[in-house]
């Protein structure tokens, strides 16, 4: 692993002293996509649920795990990924849940936000909003089945002892860990949308009748909005693209999951499950999205 590493970075590194001007492309693309995409949804929404879980002890401090497991997965839904994560995360280090069970809700509370799929999906790329609508539902009750068997199976609920102190405000708590995830966030979608952009080039230019797929998938393994965008442009009209926008948004790109993984590194979670789930989802919600 580590060889692969060393020789992926240098790699990359020559790639963007070759590429500097597509380099810069993808960078300003990547921030793009942030500042006009994404943070001007989930700062507002993460700060409210992050001062929510600080202060609605009655909601998410219960003895009941169907209740408890429920309105997690409620938050965690109404988010979207990576926001559901940093719910988790944050529920983990103020002692809601410990590492066994944040682990599975990790792995299990896992979807794009309803706006995305809905907005995005379903009208830009399917030019249909009952075909974004559908897939959101897909993946909210293959989710679900996951959510009771795991709560059917699972332990009584388990308090972590740490409980951090209430020194500041929920508010101030709430900015603090707001700007964080979205530091995070932001420099994730930007690197690997410069990666992806190098990627993408520097096989136009070796291999120039490559496959348009192929040229899909590349995209969409970094970086999932910008896939998702290709797929609609390149594929359109085509039959397999409902197949492959499943197939892309249930593997949500590799920038998704290393904002994931470093939330939960965070907070002590173990990823195993999670990735584990992600391979689950590849295989169950394209299948079910077509057959349905």
């Amino acid at each position: 692993m580590h060889i692969i590493v060393t020789v992926g970075s240098w790699a990359l590194i020559i790639l963007l002293f070759l590429q500097p001007g597509v380099s810069h492309k993808g960078a300003l693309e990547g921030m793009r996509i942030f500042t006009t995409s994404l943070m001007p949804y989930l700062l507002p929404y993460l700060v409210i649920t992050q001062m929510f879980i600080r202060t609605q002890k009655k909601f998410l401090t219960t003895s009941n795990k169907f209740k408890l497991y429920f309105n997690i997965y409620l938050l965690t839904a109404l988010g979207g990924f990576p926001s559901g994560a940093a719910i988790i995360s944050s529920l983990k280090e103020i002692g809601t849940l410990n590492a066994r069970n944040a682990s599975w809700l990790l792995a299990i509370c896992h979807a794009p936000s309803p706006m995305f799929v809905i907005g995005f999906v379903g009208i830009e790329i399917f030019n249909a909003e009952i075909a974004g609508l559908k897939l959101l539902i897909i993946i909210h009750v293959v989710n679900l089945i996951f959510l009771l068997v795991f709560i059917i199976f699972s332990k009584p609920i388990q308090m972590n002892t740490y409980k951090k102190e209430a020194n500041t405000s929920p508010f101030q708590e709430s900015i603090k860990e707001t700007y964080q995830i979205l530091l995070l966030i932001g420099t994730t979608v930007i690197f690997f949308t410069t990666i992806s952009y190098i990627v993408f080039e520097s096989l136009k230019e070796i291999i120039p009748t490559i496959s348009p797929t192929v040229l899909v998938f590349v995209s969409s393994l970094f970086e999932m909005t910008g896939g998702i965008s290709l797929a609609g442009q390149i594929l359109s009209g085509s039959y397999y693209l409902p197949f492959i926008i499943a197939l892309i948004i249930a593997f949500s790109g590799l920038s998704i999951h290393m904002q994931i993984i470093v939330l939960a590194q965070k907070a002590g979670i173990p990823i195993r499950k999670y990735l584990m789930f992600r391979l689950l989802n590849m295989l169950i919600i394209p299948l079910f999205f077509i057959l349905g």
